[in-house]
């Protein structure tokens, strides 16, 4: 899992073009986006007040290869591309083949939860919630049945690896 922080572009840009301060001003963001592969579960469509929306669960691999452990994220699909992918998915899920996906998540949020029933039912359990914006691949059983054009990840390797630089670079 990589997490990347993007910073808000220079104004000094559009200072240089020489742009008038009549237009109303561009809001810029800090953004937050964590990327990985993991294991899709728990596919379900939910009936907000704003229309229906896909929500899932991703089992985020973390860890040595030869041991890995799992980050649980409950992430809400956001976008027409990654929806269309993520509910192409439903049928393999609910069928319970393993479905394997590298993602973009944005907007991380910690929360927490009781459990319902079974054994630990009223036990209070963490949360991590965030928004899906990206899907790199989705890999069913053995094959890569999607890739993203341009995509960072490739079901082989995972997150892309780190450039090697000099060790007295800034």
């Amino acid at each position: 899992m990589t997490v990347t922080a993007n910073t808000p572009a220079s104004n000094n840009a559009s200072a240089a073009a020489g742009t008038s301060g009549n237009s109303p001003k561009e809001k810029e963001y800090f953004n937050l986006n964590v990327s990985g592969i993991g294991y899709l579960s728990t596919i379900r469509r939910v009936q907000g007040p704003n229309g229906e929306f896909t929500c899932a669960v991703i089992n985020a691999l973390t860890g040595p290869t030869d041991n890995a452990s799992y980050t649980r994220f409950d992430v809400t699909v956001s976008g027409v591309e990654a929806t269309r992918l993520i509910n192409r998915c439903h049928k393999a899920v609910d069928e319970e083949e393993k479905i394997l996906i590298g993602f973009v998540l944005s907007g991380l949020k910690a929360d927490v939860f009781t459990l319902q029933s079974g054994e630990h039912a009223g036990e209070s359990r963490p949360s991590l919630k965030a928004r899906l914006i990206k899907v790199e691949f989705i890999k069913k059983g053995q094959d890569v049945v999607y890739k993203a054009p341009n995509s960072s990840q490739s079901p082989e390797t995972g997150p892309a690896t780190q450039k090697a630089y000099d060790p007295e670079s800034f």
